[in-house]
């Protein structure tokens, strides 16, 4: 078992990518398009391996010292182990030593209870993103 930061187009990053597409693109009926792997090669891009396997997944983009966390994924064999929990929490602390201050994400309506329980506030109403309800949500780190 290991967190590890992946770097863009790399090996690691097309399993990482290939893995998220699996759980959040394939079941709306989307792909992600050279446009949208273009756009990560600026973000902060971390990983949970287990058994030579990409278990889950996460992805910053940072403004400042504000994180919009993005394309969180956690592979269908893997969830409901803590897993994704325990990758959040580990991103949580390396944001930290790099000075950020504020997470926020744009939470799958589906997903509100695991964020709420890392300590996020809904701060919008709901809203429609990739064909599906959705709200804003934000926690403070310090």
């Amino acid at each position: 078992m290991s967190f590890t930061t992946i770097i863009y187009d790399t090996d690691a990053y097309w399993k990482v990518l290939r893995m998220r597409e699996l759980v959040l693109r394939l079941p709306l009926g989307l792909r992600y398009s050279a446009e949208d792997i273009i756009k990560e090669e600026s973000e902060s891009i971390f990983a949970f391996s287990r058994d030579n396997q990409i278990a889950a997944s996460c992805q910053f983009v940072l403004f400042g010292h504000t994180a919009k966390m993005r394309q969180v994924a956690t592979s269908w064999v893997f969830q409901g182990q803590g897993i994704g929990r325990d990758l959040y929490l580990y991103c949580e602390d390396q944001l930290k030593k790099q000075g950020i201050t504020e997470i926020y994400c744009h939470a799958r309506k589906i997903a509100v209870p695991f964020y709420q329980k890392l300590k996020f506030d809904i701060i919008s109403d709901e809203f429609e993103e990739v064909g599906i309800p959705h709200v804003k949500m934000k926690k403070r780190i310090m």
